[in-house]
C-alpha cells in the first residue's frame, strides 16, 4: 500500500457520503396495504421506499461498490499492521476523522513529544513495505 493510496482514504468516504446524498434525494416513499400470511389476515399499512432506476443511479451505486471495497482494503491493510503503536499512527493519520492530523499531536496521542519520532516511524515502514 503506498502513501497516496492511503490518503485518499477520507476523499473516499467523503466521496461515498456525498454519492449517497444525491442517492437519496432520488428516492420514492409510498405505502401500501398488505395483510398478515396467516388467519386472521390482519390488514396492515406498511411504508416503502426505493430509489429510481436510472442509469446515473446505476453508475453511482457501481461506484459506491467500487470505493467501498478500496475502503475496506486500506482499513484492512491498517489494520492488519502486527505493531500497536504503529497501527495507531496509520490510524490517526488516515482513518480517523481528524482533518490532516500533524505530526506533533500523533506524538503526543502515543506518548511522545518529539512530532519527529511517528513521521520517521511512518516513513521508514511504508518503505519498508
Amino acid at each position: 500500500m503506498t502513501k497516496e493510496e492511503l490518503e485518499q482514504y477520507r476523499s473516499i468516504a467523503a466521496e461515498i457520503d456525498e454519492i449517497r446524498d444525491r442517492l437519496n434525494k432520488n428516492t420514492v416513499h409510498d405505502t401500501v396495504t398488505g395483510s398478515d400470511s396467516e388467519f386472521p389476515y390482519i390488514r396492515h399499512v406498511m411504508s416503502v421506499s426505493g430509489v429510481t432506476e436510472t442509469e446515473d443511479n446505476k453508475r453511482d451505486m457501481m461506484l459506491i461498490r467500487k470505493l467501498e471495497c478500496k475502503k475496506r482494503e486500506i482499513e484492512a491493510f491498517i489494520h492488519s499492521i502486527p505493531d500497536s503503536v504503529m497501527r495507531r499512527i496509520f490510524t490517526y493519520r488516515y482513518i480517523d476523522g481528524i482533518v490532516r492530523p500533524s505530526w506533533q499531536w500523533i506524538a503526543f496521542k502515543i506518548g511522545h513529544y518529539d512530532e519527529s519520532y511517528p513521521r520517521r516511524k511512518h516513513n521508514k515502514f511504508l518503505n519498508k513495505s
